[in-house]
């Protein structure tokens, strides 16, 4: 029985395979699909995933307004629009007008000559009227130098210096030197200021130099005395 079916299947193989051939093509013709012819309703929920969808497939159309949020898009992809320009505001009404801040020397006080200036003993030594008027609300510097000889030798010396006064009442002053022994030097008037008066106030500036030194021929001489008040105002 065996033997008649193989010989049967040699002298039949090739109509098998014809036929084996022509059943497998009406098989693979019945599961083509025509186009549009799934649709959603064939397909699965959650089946369809990012990657079997073509390129550029699906576009804003596909999209229902609303559904997309900031998380959705790519960062820098969603810019706001620019803030409206606000319109500029009403000038303000101009404000008083300011003191004129410049300054000015109204005073002058200079040395009229030289001066002794003996040990243990302070001298006054002029520098011309030194006067000025201080407006109110002003205030004002004094300034200077002062010119001396030192003496040879000081002995038991203390704080010897030019006093410069205002009204009587030592305002500031320039130190007078030991050293360098009988030398001319040229030493600055410590700045001070004479602060705003309530009302105008007339004010003179004078100097003195106080000498501590206390032996014979221990003398300063002052060839030269420059002090000037400064106004601001």
């Amino acid at each position: 029985m065996l033997r008649k079916f193989v010989v049967h299947l040699k002298n039949n193989l090739v109509g098998y395979v014809a036929l084996f051939a022509a059943l497998g093509g009406t098989s693979y013709a019945a599961v083509r699909l025509t186009p549009g012819s799934v649709n959603a309703r064939a397909l699965g929920s959650g089946v369809v995933t990012h990657a079997k969808l073509a390129r550029n497939s699906v576009n804003g159309r596909n999209v229902i307004d609303g559904t997309l949020t900031s998380s959705d898009f790519a960062a820098g992809a969603l810019k706001a629009p620019a803030a409206p320009v606000a319109p500029s505001g009403a000038s303000g009404a101009p404000g008083p007008a300011g003191a004129n801040g410049n300054a000015a020397i109204v005073t002058r006080g200079r040395g009229t000559g030289t001066v002794g200036a003996p040990h243990g003993a302070t001298t006054d030594v002029p520098i011309g009227s030194g006067a000025w008027t201080q407006a109110p609300g002003e205030v004002d510097l004094v300034v200077g130098s002062v010119t001396m000889t030192t003496p040879s030798t000081c002995t038991g010396s203390f704080g010897n210096s030019l006093l410069v006064k205002v009204d009587g009442t030592p305002a500031t002053f320039a130190v007078a030197p030991t050293s360098p022994a009988s030398t001319t030097i040229t030493v600055p008037v410590v700045v001070t200021s004479v602060m705003e008066a309530a009302s105008s106030t007339t004010h003179h500036v004078t100097a003195a130099l106080a000498n501590s030194c206390t032996k014979a021929g221990e003398d300063y001489s002052v060839s030269d005395v420059k002090v000037d008040v400064v106004k601001f105002s």
